[in-house]
Order: structure tokens, then C-alpha cells, then sequence
């Protein structure tokens, strides 16, 4: 498909952009956020914390700085800065253990596969043969191998051999951490999208499970991402502060660079000069507004309509043609929404209220909007979120619904229920 339309792969892919020369290319409008990612990682020993709304574009930061440190490190030996290219992610299924399990694994296997390069620029002291048999052995593999008296937790597997307790394979990869950077130099570990607990209540005792292990072990360098407040509030904990900074906040692009990221993606992905975008730079625009600056459901949208566009056998060579029918597309998306929906004029009122307010409120707030109780208002935010309209996150100590927040389909029936006269300025 993309072929056809004279490109070399998805133009509007919603993944995080990768921490390589190309991603380096894709991401725009973001070199004062990479600047204070880059100044935290390298010029302090505590964690760096990142905050901003779903999908503005946090982890492509995370990756693209965390390249661009390795590269401006490179001939540093041990003040260098490595980058381990996959996020972690933590759940509340998982303990402290499995997951400063998983880090290591993944510490491990970067070196090993990376040995040859590495040894050329750091002192590691001893080859990673050690490192590979436990990687290897079924044990670890599929997770039985638990910790030996040495370490926390107790106890081994029955058929375990000494040499594979893990805290052997602990203090092997901590060896190799010391050798391999000074105080200055380190790995960069990302926990990505820690909102996924739910609660700031959950993901500040995850993190405090990690302060005086992962957070402070050498060679280490930890960033943690997360949206709807959940870094910010955790970050302010008694017990996590002097470990965790205070975070960076991420905002949606803004001015002239929500355009030039698409042309970015043309230029890098055309395979002619005459390729022309399904979307372009001001359909983009266009539906980068209606959706409340959210990037990722943006994406999304335009690479719908691309989707929508080949499978209907259209070919259109003028862009500001493919403009027209992205408009018209979209407002065909939000009626055939509306024509499903079965949403009572009390809600809709709830509903456009919420918009107003920006799109996120607390149901404490009842009386403002016109409820006598907040019983009667979590009714109509029922309805609302069985028409997918908003979604309802929970309260860090009672688990009641806390705040009320708009998605994406939400936002494109806004502008329906708007008459597509509202000023997208």
C-alpha cells in the first residue's frame, strides 16, 4: 500500500520513534526537552522523571536522547554513557525481584552482545562467558532460579547447581557494572509509562521498592516516564525525594512543528520526489487540533484514512484535493459514531461540559456541573464511557472514580456536536 503511494513504509506509525540516526531525523520541536533529559542523565546521579499527557511523544524523547548521549560519549571510555534501547515496565503483578531480574538480564545480554565494541572503550576485566551460561540455562530462562542466602528473598530451586543462584548472577552483572564506568558513566534503564498501576499509590510503592536497590546501583542511570500526574505525585513522596528529580514536562508541539513533522517523515521515507502524502502538513495540522493535541491519535486517524483511501481505489494527485477529503472523511468517521450511539441529553450536556473544562474533571466536583450528589454524576459518566467517549482512573486511596478524562473519539464527536465551526486555532 504504501509503495503505491510512493513511499517506502507507514508514514503515520504510532510507535516511539527509535533511539537511532533516523529517529534522531523524525523527532522535531522537542530539542529543549532533549537538552534537560540529557543535562539530568549525564550531571546527576539521580533518577530523571518525565510527565506529560498520553501520547505527546515522552519514550521517542527517551530514546532519541539517550542515542544522542551515547554518541556524545563515545571516546569518554568510563564516564560513557550506554542506552539500553528497550523500556521496561512495571506491574503490579511483578515483584521488586522479577523486575530487578529482568533488568539485569537485559544489562547482561547488552553487553554480551555488544562485547567486541565495548571492550574497545571500557575496561570490563573479564570476559562474559559467565554472564552467557546463566542467560542460557533453562532454569533462569523460564524463571525457576530464585535467590540464594546471599541475597533477598531465600531459598533455591531443588535441582539448582551453586553456581546458579541469582545472587551470583547479581553480583556478576554489579562486577561488571563497576568495571565497566566511573561515577559519571553509566546505562540509561527507562521505566516507561508508569500510569499503567493506576494508581500514584501503587506506583509510589513499586518505586520505593527500587530506591535503595536498582535506584542506587552503580553504573545505573534510571528514567522514569509516566502521564495524568502520576510522576509528579510520586516524585513528591517523603521517601522518594533526593532520588527522583522533579520531572520534566513534556507539552504538546506546538506553532509550526506538528507540520514539520510530517514533511520530516516524507522527506525520510519517499521513494520519489513527487511522492505525496495521504495526509499532509495541513490535514495533519487539521486533525492534530480536533483530536486536543494529541500526537499518537493523530497517527492513528491519518493512517485510517490511508487505509480507507487505497482500499477505495482513489487516486488522487493534488494535495489540496486529499485536504478536502480528509475533511470530509473525518466529519463521515464522527456521524457514523454519532448514528451508534444511544446517550441521553443529560450526559451529552456532562459531556460537553467536560470539553469545556479542557477536557478532564474530578466527579467531586458535582455541584459545579449541575448534580446534586456525585452518585447522579457517576451515572451519566457511565453512559459516557459505554460510548467510549471518556475514560474513568481511580483514586489513590479509596478507589472510587477520580477523574474523567476525553479520548479521542470523544474529541472528534466534540467537533461534530460543534458543527465544524468551532476555531481550531
Amino acid at each position: 500500500m504504501w509503495k503505491d503511494f510512493g513511499f517506502k513504509r507507514n508514514l503515520y506509525d504510532t510507535h516511539p520513534v527509535s533511539g537511532n540516526a533516523q529517529g534522531e531525523r523524525l523527532l522535531v520541536g522537542r530539542d529543549a526537552e532533549l537538552r534537560g533529559l540529557k543535562n539530568r542523565i549525564s550531571g546527576f546521579d539521580t533518577v530523571t522523571t518525565i510527565e506529560g499527557p498520553n501520547g505527546v511523544g515522552k519514550t521517542s524523547i527517551v530514546m532519541v536522547g539517550g542515542f544522542q548521549l551515547y554518541n556524545e560519549t563515545l571516546h569518554d571510555g568510563k564516564d560513557s554513557i550506554l542506552f539500553l534501547p528497550e523500556p521496561f515496565q512495571l506491574t503490579t503483578e511483578e515483584s521488586a525481584l522479577d523486575f530487578k531480574r529482568s533488568v539485569y538480564a537485559a544489562i547482561a545480554s547488552y553487553f554480551i552482545e555488544n562485547e567486541n565494541t565495548l571492550k574497545q572503550r571500557l575496561d570490563l576485566q573479564f570476559g562474559l562467558k559467565p554472564l552467557q551460561a546463566w542467560l542460557e540455562n533453562p532454569l533462569f530462562i523460564n524463571g525457576s532460579v530464585t535467590i540464594g542466602p546471599a541475597g533477598m528473598g531465600g531459598g533455591r530451586t531443588p535441582n539448582e547447581s551453586k553456581g546458579f543462584d541469582l545472587h551470583g548472577f547479581f553480583s556478576l552483572v554489579d562486577r561488571l557494572l563497576k568495571a565497566a564506568f566511573s561515577d559519571k558513566g553509566g546505562i540509561v534503564c527507562v521505566i516507561d509509562n508508569l500510569e499503567i498501576l493506576n494508581t500514584s499509590q501503587v506506583a509510589r510503592q513499586r518505586l520505593e521498592a527500587l530506591r535503595d536497590d536498582l535506584f542506587a546501583r552503580h553504573g545505573m542511570k534510571w528514567v522514569v516516564c509516566g502521564a495524568r500526574g502520576i510522576v509528579r505525585s510520586v516524585a513528591s513522596s517523603q521517601r522518594l525525594q533526593g532520588r527522583l528529580q522533579e520531572p520534566i514536562d513534556v507539552k504538546p508541539l506546538s506553532g509550526n512543528s506538528i507540520e514539520d513533522l510530517v514533511r520530516v517523515r516524507v522527506n525520510e521515507y519517499k521513494n520519489s520526489d513527487d511522492a505525496l502524502p495521504p495526509v499532509g502538513p495541513t490535514s495533519f495540522g487539521y486533525a492534530f487540533r480536533i483530536l486536543h493535541e494529541n500526537l499518537r491519535d493523530t497517527l492513528k486517524f491519518c493512517g485510517d484514512f490511508s487505509l480507507w483511501l487505497d482500499e477505495s481505489g482513489q487516486v488522487i494527485k493534488d494535495e489540496s484535493e486529499l485536504d478536502q477529503l480528509f475533511e470530509i472523511w473525518l466529519a463521515e468517521q464522527s456521524e457514523a459514531y454519532m448514528k451508534s450511539l444511544n446517550v441521553p441529553p443529560r450526559a451529552w450536556k456532562l459531556f460537553d461540559d467536560i470539553c469545556d473544562q479542557g477536557g478532564s474533571i474530578s466527579p467531586s466536583d458535582h455541584e459545579e456541573f449541575g448534580f446534586n450528589s456525585p452518585q447522579y454524576m457517576r451515572g451519566q459518566v457511565q453512559r459516557l464511557e459505554q460510548a467510549d467517549l471518556v475514560v474513568s482512573e481511580l483514586a489513590d486511596s479509596d478507589h472510587r472514580r477520580k477523574t474523567v478524562t476525553v479520548v479521542a473519539k470523544g474529541w472528534l464527536l466534540r467537533h461534530h456536536r460543534s458543527g465544524y465551526e468551532k476555531q481550531l486555532n
